[in-house]
């Protein structure tokens, strides 16, 4: 039979058949929310939102590939592709295989054309990389439908039991390896009904998929449809038997982000699909940690109306999802993943049904990963009595997500532009790969948010300012590497020394313009983006207060490059070179936090002065790590700062000593190297150099909790910024 013929077939028995699991299920009749009858939340105030390889949805819904390649299939791909623009979700289309070897069906995959913001993926089956097919066929699927990624599709016992199936699937992993290594877009592997086992998600997480779709059983059984086209009573036999085959999609999707954990690999996005039918369900896939959910049959049936009857599912879909959130008090996605939101336990009807529990399955153990600690609470809700850690659990995970959302591609020939300013914020490697690296502590976006909260403020009001915080300091640092002349940075090549000086100037500057980008959009709803007075109001004051906070740090930095010349700087003239480069956006911070929470004035000034002394203090202990610390730790040799002849508080304090200025100085002049360093860590230490700077740290670490004290009063004692700063005190990197 034609490909084209498969794929009606295919629509028709799945319209007109059952064609569904009838013992096995999808496993997550085996969970229950928690249900609060206190929410102490709005339903208006319900985020549903997430952000994927770059782009903002409305819900964690994934319409599956489903179709194309035939004039009905396009019929159904413009209408699905209509309503996913529409309602701004994710959307994949069926294998194009049939339109890479026959163009004159390419137009049935135009789902572009209907849905041009939306995230669409491309797909092919990944067996026909045993069949001849290369990585210029998977680029021509993506360009094809000028996707934002690709899903390789893996459907062993689909094809053993077609009469006209691909069984050669030896030797398959490494050339998936391969299109994942060459593609420009992420590449996701997805099963198509019977689920990913832990052993499967290891080796292609290792093989470098961007994503895996475990598409587990419970739902359609593609055994039972190839059944419905088998044309012998045997081939009818064999699909038959395998009817209840496979892993269901509560177990493969803790199996995959057991995987995920293992390969040390948090960021890759795990999709839940196989069996979905309700918005309970997509709750429930988000809960246990899954970035979508995808549901294919729903949106099939209504797909055949019209393309409003999608778009009536999709939002029965939404109000289902935000309703479950609401009802258990999570504000946002990342809301339901916090232990205790929800509890497992076989149901009574579904164990009298004779239905076999997962317990009972003679499969790998099931175990999700532990969830965020801090049970039955809203991210909304007031952090007292929560530790640092676990505010930091709780809200920077939202901050990495608007940063990624922020620093990512719209279009694959910008994709290595967007590489490398991954690269140098820790998440992809030196071959600009998704990876995981040291990305620093965040400490000045947790300002922001901490500061928003203590001034009664919501976290998440300032999570896209605290993200623009955050890009605005990595800009930062790119040039800063580049100025001084930097080889390393958090045990990694600068990103200069490895895509060089011009490519990480222009990589600088996109971020700097993007820092922007990411704080203009906390002023505007995400329902109409229409901006209130209010908030157009704080946006201004807030992009204000962003923009002198951009000028004092070109102006320190300005001084810092000028100290290099200059004999005569003094440790006055340092201190303002650090308010400018280190301290303004240590303080720009806390007082931007302050300021979208509502604060007045006087507040934001006593919390600007707050960050000011914090950020003081943060840089004289830079100062001396750089001299005295371990370079195991700091990634830096020992007396780094002493060898780039880098005028830091401790020397310029020893300077001020006739007897070590003397001795210090010719070193400087002839270029001293690391011979000479032991007599000059010697002059420091005869003037107690290292005592004084620590004496300095403290003078503005206490200045700092002065400032705290005028702010908040007797709250201030167990206020997380408190905490934070006495953190900075005994840091080591």
């Amino acid at each position: 039979m034609s490909n084209a013929g498969r794929k009606d077939d295919h629509i028709r028995i799945n319209l007109e058949e059952d064609v569904g699991f009838h013992d096995l299920t999808t496993g997550f009749e085996r969970f229950r929310f928690v249900h609060q009858a206190l929410p102490e939340l709005d339903l208006d105030a319900v985020d549903t939102s997430v952000v994927l390889f770059g782009k903002r949805l409305s819900l964690p819904i994934l319409v599956s590939s489903m179709t194309g390649g035939t004039g009905k299939a396009g019929l159904l791909n413009r209408r699905l592709a209509e309503a996913v623009e529409h309602r701004n979700l994710a959307m994949g289309v069926g294998s194009q295989r049939i339109a890479l070897e026959d163009g004159d069906t390419a137009s049935s995959f135009a789902v572009r054309d209907y849905a041009p913001n939306a995230l669409v993926f491309a797909n092919l089956g990944a067996v026909q990389l045993n069949y001849g097919y290369t990585v210029d066929q998977c680029r021509r699927a993506v360009e094809m439908v000028e996707a934002d990624a690709l899903i390789l599709h893996l459907n062993p016992l689909q094809e053993v039991v077609q009469p006209e199936g691909d069984v050669r699937w030896a030797g398959l992993l490494s050339r998936i390896e391969a299109v994942c290594s060459s593609l420009d877009v992420p590449v996701i592997a997805k099963e198509v009904g019977w689920g990913i086992s832990q052993r499967t998600a290891k080796l292609l997480i290792d093989a470098g998929v961007g994503a895996i779709d475990v598409a587990g059983a419970g739902g359609t059984s593609w055994s039972e449809v190839e059944k419905h086209r088998a044309v012998t009573e045997r081939q009818r036999r064999l699909a038959a038997s395998f009817r209840e085959w496979g892993i269901p999609t509560a177990a493969s999707l803790a199996y995959v982000l057991a995987a995920r954990e293992q390969a040390g690999r948090p960021e890759l996005p795990v999709f839940a699909s196989g069996g979905m039918r309700g918005g309970q369900d997509v709750a429930k896939a988000a809960a246990l940690g899954a970035e979508l959910t995808g549901l294919a049959s729903p949106f099939l049936k209504r797909a055949v109306v019209s393309t409003q009857a999608v778009v009536d599912e999709i939002d029965l879909l939404a109000d289902e999802l935000r309703i479950a959130m609401f009802a258990c008090g999570a504000q946002d996605i990342q809301g339901l993943r916090h232990q205790g939101v929800l509890i497992e336990g076989v149901s009574s009807h579904v164990a009298a049904a004779g239905k076999p529990s997962l317990q009972a399955m003679p499969v790998e153990p099931v175990s999700f990963p532990q969830r965020e600690q801090g049970i039955e609470t809203s991210p909304s809700e007031p952090s007292s009595g929560v530790g640092l850690a676990s505010f930091a659990a709780r809200w920077l995970p939202r901050v990495e997500e608007e940063m990624r959302s922020t620093l990512s591609a719209s279009h694959p020939s910008h994709a290595t532009h967007y590489a490398m300013m991954q690269y140098h914020m820790g998440w992809a490697d030196e071959a600009l790969q998704p990876c995981t690296a040291p990305s620093g502590k965040r400490i000045r976006p947790l300002l922001c948010l901490i500061a928003c909260e203590a001034v009664g403020g919501n976290p998440l009001d300032a999570v896209s300012t605290a993200a623009a915080v955050e890009i605005l300091h990595n800009f930062s640092l790119i040039h800063d590497d580049i100025e001084d002349g930097d080889t390393t940075r958090r045990h990694r090549p600068t990103l200069w020394s490895l895509k060089g000086v011009p490519q990480a100037i222009n990589v600088g500057d996109g971020m700097f313009a993007l820092a922007f980008k990411a704080l203009l959009r906390a002023g505007w709803s995400k329902e109409d983006h229409a901006a209130s007075s209010l908030k157009l109001s704080q946006t201004l004051a807030a992009t204000d207060r962003f923009a002198r906070m951009c000028v004092a740090l070109t102006e320190g930095q300005h001084l810092d490059l000028s100290f290099e010349e200059r004999t005569d700087v003094t440790v006055s003239d340092y201190l303002q070179m650090i308010q400018g480069k280190t301290a303004a956006l240590i303080a720009g911070s806390s007082a931007l936090g302050a300021l979208l929470g509502g604060a007045d004035a006087w507040l934001v000034e006593c919390l600007d002065r707050f960050g000011l002394n914090i950020g003081l203090a943060f840089q004289i202990q830079d100062d001396i790590l750089g001299i005295w610390g371990d370079p195991a730790v700091t990634g830096k040799a020992a007396g780094n700062d002493i060898l780039r002849r880098k005028k830091s508080l401790p020397l310029l304090y020893t300077l001020k000593h006739p007897a070590a200025a003397s001795l210090i100085e010719p070193l400087w002049r002839d270029d001293a190297g690391e011979e000479s360093l032991p007599a000059i860590l010697s002059c420091l230490e005869e003037v107690n150099a290292k005592g004084w700077t620590e004496e300095r740290l403290h003078h503005h670490h206490s200045e700092g909790l002065r400032a705290l004290s005028d702010a908040l009063g007797s709250q201030s004692e167990s206020s997380l910024l408190k905490d934070l700063a006495d953190e900075l005190l005994v840091r080591r990197r």
